[in-house]
């Protein structure tokens, strides 16, 4: 084998290898960001790790909004709906900021009852989007009093300051009745129990309650 081709095929191997490198880094970051869809699988094992990953991306402001005024299932109460979605959108006010506008001036009380005013604004209908997208529900009527509603805008609202920074230790799968279930255990050993159901063969949260062992 002669020199240019011994060059040629060293050339072509690197370039294959740096292809599938940068393939893979980017399919990774793609199923790891907060954009992606919980399929169900029938393979628990797989369907428990991307359940970690799912829930990683959000409980930060699922649990610190989780209400349970008008129901026990938390997907009936429909300002814990209101205020998840806000806060998904503050998370990630990147994405959204060429979807938010300024519009009147509103002051309203947070969940400490601390007074803050706000003027930034954004369409209800991302609100849908987000609640769609997680909980399958969507067009619900926003009874919060911690918004004002100009337009079909909506004022963005920082409702909670509380935090919820634990990481996930471990994570059990089982199947009760129509439901998804994932018992999920923190690093502080709290035991959180995450109802799903299956709705067009994705995972929508349903309720989500403290557990015991």
């Amino acid at each position: 084998m002669n020199k240019e081709i011994k060059i040629g095929l060293l050339i072509t191997i690197f370039i294959i290898t740096t292809v599938v490198f940068v393939s893979k880094g980017s399919f990774a970051y793609e199923y790891q960001n907060d954009n992606y869809t919980l399929f169900y699988k029938e393979d628990y094992n797989q369907l428990k790790e991307d359940i970690k990953i799912y829930l990683t991306n959000i409980d930060d402001y699922l649990v610190p909004n989780a209400s349970y005024l008008y129901s026990d299932i938390l997907t009936n109460n429909y300002d814990f709906l209101t205020n998840f979605a806000l806060d998904y959108i503050t998370f990630n006010k990147e994405e959204y900021q060429d979807k938010i506008t300024r519009l009147n001036e509103y002051t309203y009380k947070n969940v400490n009852n601390k007074e803050l005013i706000t003027d930034e604004y954004i369409d209800i209908e991302e609100i849908y989007k987000i609640t769609d997208k997680y909980f399958g529900i969507r067009k619900y009527y926003i009874i919060n009093d911690n918004v004002n509603i100009l337009d079909n805008y909506i004022s963005l609202s920082d409702y909670t300051d509380r935090v919820f920074n634990k990481e996930i230790k471990d994570i059990t799968v089982s199947n009760e009745g129509n439901l998804i279930v994932a018992k999920v255990t923190y690093n502080n050993d709290d035991i959180y129990k995450y109802s799903f159901k299956i709705i067009d063969n994705v995972l929508k949260i349903y309720n989500v309650e403290v557990a015991y062992e």
